[in-house]
């Protein structure tokens, strides 16, 4: 899984993929009236495999509905952060790699 991969899905789905100063986080995924955003900081990147995987949780968010507001519960918050780091976990890392990579001990 390449980064271009990501951001195609990003594109292909309509999202607004926007590099911004983001103050505590160096990702985020917005979805405000129909209108869906990733924003991240790329100060706070220093590789493409970084930005991969911060692109990645944020479609996370995007695919699992995995949204929270400022004033939720840390309970939801962290439901919320699980299923989307899931979806990125499932695609940077598929299962049958996963599992080749275990036999062959790699």
């Amino acid at each position: 899984m390449n980064l271009n991969y990501i951001e195609d899905l990003i594109y292909k789905e309509n999202i607004n993929l926007i590099d911004t100063y983001l103050e505590d986080t160096s990702g985020a995924y917005i979805n405000y009236d129909k209108l869906n955003l990733i924003l991240y900081d790329s100060s706070k990147i220093n590789s493409s495999n970084v930005k991969k995987q911060i692109l990645a949780e944020e479609l996370g968010h995007y695919y699992y509905d995995a949204t929270y507001t400022f004033n939720s519960s840390l309970q939801l918050i962290s439901k919320q952060e699980y299923k989307a780091k899931k979806w990125s976990y499932n695609v940077l890392i598929p299962i049958e790699k996963l599992r080749r990579a275990i036999l062959n001990r790699n």
